[in-house]
């Protein structure tokens, strides 16, 4: 097959129409620049199908739902590398702590970014009709810088914003623009979260002669813990343009140092097999502390593949547990000698 040679003008915008669509689920949600923030974050979230709005509180709350932040346990840090489709990769980094010692409301800042970017690409160009190659090699990358805070209006009810500033460079060409989320989350009990947010709403990413929206869209969600082991979420997705979808994962811990999880995506099956849809994915858990990988297929082009780190600081009384558990473990038998004389001890204090 003969390789197709564009000039440098033309390759930069199919380059540009390439990077704002680098999912396949919005292939037809009409033009939208920097679509790269719906790549869901984290191999948890991506597991399930990202789906996880009314999970996100923990550090992935800047990126997932900031009203997460008013329940955070403590300091975390998240990081994320992801394969993504050909030689494209995905990188995340996210902080985030509670603030303050107030009994009556709970607050949480958050910081984090976003970092994806493609690979080496050939640079082509025409003249008079002839292909022109040895022009040396280009690439692009798109990277958002997030600032959040979050906390809670009621016992149950947590609201939180998250500010964005979102560069791009494709070549020597840049464009810059900024955005916001809001989000709330309301635990109607120790089981069942309910949460919703707007993402993505700001200015136009701007690339040559004209501006492209950035991807808005309303999510809301919910997750319910059916027992200890077993958790489901499910979340719909109504962007600005293109069709409404609807996520849902599930999780099985049958120990607490190992999870699996699933998720399907109605979104991504868009031009493609109803495989393109599902996610998959497992979590090792040690010591309160979290390694990921989730798989998401995308039919012929490929599939991509997850890896994080989910780090809490400190220590509680869920880390300091063993690392498997037996349910219903009974207390130590004491010999009836020994309880006799603990009695006695205790008769003489």
């Amino acid at each position: 097959m003969e390789a197709i040679l564009l000039p440098r003008r033309d390759v930069l915008i199919l380059l540009a129409f390439l990077a704002i669509h680098p999912c396949p689920s919005h292939a037809s949600a009409g033009t939208e620049g920097a679509s790269f923030l719906d790549i869901p974050v984290g191999a948890g979230p991506a597991a399930m199908g990202s789906a996880y709005a009314a999970l996100a509180t923990n550090a992935y709350a800047p990126t997932s739902n900031p009203g997460g932040l008013g329940f955070l346990k403590g300091p975390e840090l998240a990081a994320q590398h992801l394969s993504y489709i050909q030689s494209v990769r995905y990188e995340h980094f996210g902080l985030v702590t509670p603030l303050g010692h107030d009994p009556s409301t709970h607050r949480g800042l958050g910081i984090s970014i976003q970092d994806l970017g493609t690979g080496d690409i050939a640079r082509t160009d025409v003249t008079n009709g002839v292909p022109v190659t040895g022009l040396g090699n280009f690439s692009s990358r798109w990277s958002a810088f997030n600032l959040s805070y979050g906390q809670t209006a009621t016992d149950r009810l947590s609201l939180g914003v998250t500010g964005k500033m979102i560069h791009a460079t494709i070549d020597d060409v840049s464009a810059d623009a900024y955005a916001m989320d809001v989000g709330s989350l309301y635990k109607w009990n120790e089981n069942l979260s309910l949460a919703a947010t707007i993402t993505n709403v700001g200015t136009k990413l701007k690339f040559l002669e004209e501006g492209d929206n950035l991807p808005m869209a309303a999510h809301a969600g919910l997750a319910y813990r059916w027992t200890p082991q077993w958790l489901i979420s499910m979340e719909g997705v109504y962007p600005r343009t293109g069709m409404g979808s609807f996520h849902i994962g599930g999780q099985w811990q049958p120990a607490q140092v190992f999870s699996i999880r699933v998720g399907y995506k109605t979104d991504t099956v868009n031009g493609l097999n109803a495989l393109a849809g599902l996610t998959t994915g497992f979590g090792l858990h040690v010591w309160g502390q979290e390694l990921a990988y989730a798989w998401t297929p995308y039919g012929e082009l490929g599939s991509a593949q997850y890896f994080s780190l989910l780090v809490h600081f400190g220590t509680t009384s869920d880390n300091r547990r063993n690392l498997i558990q037996i349910p219903h473990a009974k207390e130590p038998r004491v010999a009836l000698g020994d309880k006799r004389f603990i009695d006695e001890l205790e008769i003489e204090r």
